[in-house]
């Protein structure tokens, strides 16, 4: 009997790990700085405007934006006006420690040289996942 109740702990402490390795695994990138950053260098590399933006523009932001233009729009004005500049400061910003506020949920990277005008690129934290603020 021992024996059983051995295998059986032993198996159900397997099945747990293996839950909590999978949940790791398919972990979203957004939930902490050092993975979003490079998440979305990644995505702006690839053009893939509309799911950088559906990434990394809160929800809240991305509703009130979508309420005045389709989202077809918001990509495109993006793509034409923001992406490279976004780019070119989230490459800057890689690897390199932001200054937090009190609460741990604002991040400001400063830039050591400006990129087209802007001297910093702000992150906030909503709930689980970091989004940019000032693009």
């Amino acid at each position: 009997m021992p024996s059983i109740r051995l295998s059986l702990v032993s198996f159900l402490l397997l099945a747990f790990a293996a839950v909590a390795w999978g949940e790791d695994a398919a972990a979203d990138p957004r939930e902490t700085l050092a993975t979003a950053i490079p998440e979305g260098i990644r995505l702006l590399e690839a053009e893939q405007y509309e799911e950088f933006l559906t990434k990394f523009v809160s929800p809240a932001d991305l509703k009130m934006i979508t309420a005045r233009k389709s989202m077809d729009e918001f990509v495109n004005s993006f793509n034409e006006r923001k992406a490279a500049r976004v780019l070119k400061a989230l490459k800057a910003i890689e690897g390199t420690k932001p200054k937090l506020d009190a609460a741990g949920t604002k991040a400001n990277f400063v830039f050591k040289q400006e990129i087209d005008g802007k001297k910093s690129l702000t992150f906030v934290k909503v709930d689980k996942y970091w989004y940019l603020s000032n693009t």
